[in-house]
């Protein structure tokens, strides 16, 4: 028997339909797949849940390359999907126009995007292109946006976030339509490669942001090919796995201690980052910028030829 768990960062969307799944499938082989997405089993809560049934098998199937269980076989699916690109792209594509620093692409509402859009809109709005899909005044949306997560994390933010809601949706006007489930990352970057020549910083929100986690997709994919830097917020140790597999970020340039923390601390600790280079004038990051070009070449020149690092170890 089959079941598909959809998962957020913490907790599982359709948890009481998995549990219902679970009472009625004691003693058979069942197997339990992620949506193809990499969360963590143990920071969403299903180990915890299926340790209460006893189970002939459970194998659960998963793109998170970090996943292990003593008990449970783990299935790892497609888990460099999203580094596989083949368009080479134009160097037009491949400028700053200095018209703004940061930039946000985001869709579905989690609570580190909802909070760093407000604390871009709310205080660095002239220097940020803010995009950000989701729409309150849509029931069926407004029942995706985490704000007590928000609240749970850092209460400040969700003051923020108050202020700003009814500013949502904020779409980019040099953004293509955004189509969700593209087959390749080549799909996404041509829906948003308009965007980039306008920004210089490329504020990257994953989906998932506990646990032992790592699942790159076209989101950290897409600053690399259109050659720009970028400050992301994952799961805990995500810059050094991409270290792992031969990728450069930008530790020369500015602090990516943030990397070494997850949550809340990893959250807290790129609105610092964000908020001091801020305080940098036009100059100083247009000089910054043409010293980071031998990075950014080499991340782009890496997924063009598809030669990165598939391996990686775990960080304990």
């Amino acid at each position: 028997m089959r079941f598909e768990v959809i998962p957020a960062s913490d907790y599982i969307w359709n948890r009481l339909e998995l549990i219902d799944f679970l009472v009625q499938n004691q003693g058979q082989n069942i197997v339990l797949t992620t949506k193809s997405e990499g969360c963590c089993c143990r920071a969403i809560g299903l180990y915890d849940l299926l340790d209460q049934f006893s189970f002939k098998s459970v194998t659960i199937i998963s793109s998170n390359q970090l996943e292990r269980h003593k008990q449970y076989h783990i299935n790892i699916h497609a888990p460099w999907r999203f580094f596989s690109v083949s368009n080479k792209i134009d160097s037009i594509y491949h400028t700053w126009n200095k018209n703004k620093v940061f930039a946000t692409v985001y869709g579905r509402p989690l609570w580190h995007r909802i909070g760093i859009v407000a604390h871009l809109t709310k205080y660095h709005c002239d220097i940020s292109l803010v995009g950000c899909l989701a729409d309150p005044g849509s029931v069926d949306n407004r029942k995706l946006f985490e704000v007590s997560q928000l609240f749970h994390y850092d209460p400040h933010s969700l003051q923020n976030f108050a202020e700003i809601w009814k500013q949502l949706p904020m779409a980019l006007h040099d953004v293509a339509e955004y189509t969700p489930g593209q087959q390749l990352s080549d799909g996404y970057i041509a829906q948003t490669k308009n965007l980039y020549p306008h920004c210089l910083i490329d504020i990257v929100a994953e989906t998932f942001t506990d646990g032992d986690c790592f699942f790159a997709t076209e989101k950290t994919v897409r600053p690399m090919m259109l050659k720009k830097p970028f400050i992301l917020m994952g799961s805990k140790n995500y810059l050094d796995y991409l270290h792992q597999m031969g990728f450069r970020t930008f530790n020369d340039f500015w602090n990516e201690d943030y990397d070494g923390y997850e949550g809340k601390e990893r959250y807290v600790k790129i609105l610092e980052l964000i908020d001091v280079l801020a305080q940098k004038s036009t100059d100083e990051l247009e000089h910054m910028y043409w010293d980071m070009q031998y990075t950014l070449d080499h991340n782009y020149n890496l997924l063009l030829t598809q030669t990165y690092n598939k391996i990686i170890t775990e960080i304990l």
